[in-house]
């Protein structure tokens, strides 16, 4: 499961572990991106801090592990990229990627999409409480073209890192859309002010 986490929520984690259950996976990578290159630097937390609050945030979990591979890369990170890093250090796994909806609607936009989607099954997570027609379609489109896509069955949490970075530089508080360790490691650093 790749993204910025900027900050980790309990909607990734709850999409982490619906995906492990409704496919028997040993266990979920969590890969933070280290530079992104659809956001600026300005737009993100640093990379070293995310991937600190990915390793809070998953720590008592026994399926969830962390991986530290695009934070590392001084280049921008690409899911391609990625995928074929995983497959050749485990080359007897079946590898499939956790995505939300909105990530799969712009595939097609991904570098090296086509590379990504041959070498992995994707497991999407609905935006929705409802399954809409684009999302149906998107599927249907790329599992006729040879992909392997699959919409994990799961509730949706309307929480999104944006909302809980507006809330947070706002004055609000957002505790409850995060691991208590997490909001108390915010807190403590004093970001998103």
């Amino acid at each position: 499961m790749g993204g910025t986490f900027d900050p980790i929520h309990i909607g990734h984690l709850a999409i982490a572990q619906e995906a492990v259950e409704y496919k028997k996976l040993d266990k979920v990578l969590f890969i933070p991106t280290g530079n992104p290159p659809h956001k600026t630097n300005k737009e993100k937390t640093k990379a070293e801090i995310r991937l600190e609050m990915v390793k809070i945030g998953i720590e008592d979990n026994e399926f969830f592990e962390i991986d530290d591979y695009e934070v590392r890369r001084e280049e921008p990170s690409y899911s391609a990229m990625t995928m074929q890093y995983l497959k050749d250090k485990y080359p007897k796994t079946e590898l499939y990627f956790i995505m939300g909806e909105d990530s799969l609607l712009e595939i097609e936009s991904w570098y090296r999409y086509e590379d990504f989607l041959n070498c992995v099954t994707v497991l999407v997570a609905k935006r929705q409480e409802q399954c809409n027609k684009d999302l149906e379609n998107k599927v249907n489109d790329l599992i006729s073209k040879g992909y392997k896509v699959e919409i994990v069955p799961s509730h949706y949490l309307e929480i999104s890192a944006t909302n809980i970075r507006k809330k947070l530089k706002n004055g609000e508080n957002p505790k409850y859309y995060l691991k208590q360790e997490v909001y108390n490691y915010i807190i403590k650093e004093g970001l998103y002010l």
